[in-house]
């Protein structure tokens, strides 16, 4: 069972979040229905796809060092863990790859040739996420997808969302401290920004024509789109009137999935997006492990590899 604490309480069971959600989850539903012929008769899975597969995007600065964190930064890393938890009790198999990309540090402002920069990075991640997006939909077709990001790798996510929004493979996209956040748009919110209604503007909605910020998502895709932010967040809950960002803001933006045990808000949507388990035996979930290796990535994308993550009974990791 999920168990949402502090600021994330505000998803309860039988509220108007959660009546919310489940309004756009079974639009999502719908849409799956009608798309799921997309697929099928045109690929054949390899033998060890898995039950579902996380792309994950980490954010600004978080891969000066490819290796920690799975390459895909510490808060979606550890969302990643968190749903893996939950799917090992239902017996699925999850593999799990960062998107390639530099994720280059925020500059200082006023810092042109460095905002150029953060923008081409954006641009990098976004191109090479739609090319590991496309490699292994086309190698496992039945597999579900869960493409997540943090700060400017949810940008890298958020900007593959419309492209995608006809592919039944995406199961759900979770966006956390979204640089290109929208108030109002047709995604599941989270976090304690909604409780102030037309707050929540991602910072690079400020300058949406230089930025190239996306507008409202269809439903299609957003029906699937959890965005997570909490009041006053640097990135997604941008104030254009201060003078500078503050350091409350910036503790603000890194103070996502702090606790390592766990239990966020925003994986019990994730987890509902992906649907029931297939029907099958199962392991013993206490005999399960995580094996993060680093393996080339099926891509033809700029990026050449990929860190994978399987989630498999002891001492019978899928070699990848």
């Amino acid at each position: 069972m999920i168990i949402a604490t502090g600021l994330w309480s505000v998803m309860r069971v039988g509220g108007p979040v959660f009546g919310r959600f489940s309004a756009l989850a079974c639009a999502a539903a719908v849409a799956g229905a009608a798309l799921a012929g997309l697929t099928a008769g045109t690929a054949h899975a390899d033998p060890g796809c898995p039950d579902v597969h996380w792309i994950g995007a980490a954010g600004s600065g978080e891969r000066v060092d490819p290796t920690a964190d799975g390459g895909m930064g510490r808060v979606v890393y550890q969302s990643l863990r968190d749903l893996s938890r939950q799917l090992q009790q239902d017996g699925r198999t999850v593999t799990a790859e960062a998107v390639d990309y530099p994720a280059v540090a925020v500059p200082a402002d006023g810092d042109l040739l460095g905002w150029s920069g953060f923008m081409n990075s954006v641009d990098a991640g976004t191109a090479a996420l739609g090319a590991q997006y496309a490699s292994f939909a086309q190698r496992c077709p039945a597999t579900k997808v869960v493409l997540a990001g943090y700060s400017q790798g949810a940008m890298v996510v958020h900007r593959n969302l419309n492209a995608l929004a006809d592919s039944p493979n995406v199961a759900a996209a979770l966006l956390i401290a979204d640089g290109d956040r929208l108030p109002g748009d047709n995604v599941f919110s989270t976090g304690s920004v909604t409780a102030m209604p037309g707050k929540g503007k991602g910072v690079a909605q400020d300058w949406p024509i230089l930025a190239h910020a996306p507008a409202k998502l269809p439903l299609a895709i957003g029906s699937r789109t959890i965005s997570v932010c909490d009041r006053g967040d640097a990135v997604c809950d941008y104030d254009s009137d201060a003078e500078k960002v503050t350091q409350a803001a910036v503790a603000i933006h890194t103070s996502y999935a702090l606790n390592t045990s766990g239990g966020y808000a925003w994986t019990a949507p994730v987890y509902q997006l992906l649907g029931p388990a297939r029907q099958v035996s199962a392991p013993d979930s206490d005999a399960r492990a995580i094996n993060t290796t680093t393996a080339p990535a099926d891509s033809s994308s700029a990026a050449s590899t990929a860190t994978m993550a399987s989630i498999a009974p002891s001492g019978d990791i899928p070699a990848r």
